[in-house]
């Protein structure tokens, strides 16, 4: 199975100058835990993402929420392409701590994958146990 079947939705999107408040709210209404943010010149070409973790960090550490959404965004963007076998988006969003990664189609933004679509439908569980290379767990040496 391939990324792009999975991010079928389009990716819901703000520009860098969207105050974080507005993007916060944003993504309460649409039940969602990324924005991708983009150029209002290119927004076709992610330049950042807006995670929830993003959001309760700078309220935790009492962040302005009317300053532009540019101040807490990650940058670089962790991307795969359209074509990007799902077991190896699921590897991915483990390797970086990741909760979510977009999707592009030609290095143009596509769609994003979250872990919450990665668990929900049982023919995906089923082709990342099929594909997925099994890891040696050790315990933590903390």
């Amino acid at each position: 199975m391939k990324a792009e079947i999975i991010a079928r939705k389009p990716p819901v999107t703000a520009t860098p100058e969207a105050r974080i408040k507005d993007v916060a709210r944003i993504m309460a209404e649409k039940r969602i835990g990324l924005v991708v943010v983009v150029d209002k010149a290119q927004p076709d070409v992610a330049i950042g993402v807006v995670s929830e973790r993003d959001i309760v960090k700078s309220v935790a550490n009492n962040v302005d929420t009317n300053l532009p959404v540019k101040e807490i965004m990650s940058s670089p963007v962790i991307t795969v392409e359209g074509d990007e076998p799902i077991w190896n988006v699921a590897k991915i969003m483990r390797q970086h701590n990741i909760r979510h990664v977009v999707v592009t189609k030609g290095g143009k933004l596509f769609g994003v994958i979250s872990i919450r679509d990665l668990v929900s439908e049982e023919s995906i569980l089923k082709s990342l146990v099929e594909y997925g290379v099994p890891e040696e767990h050790r315990p933590s040496a903390d």
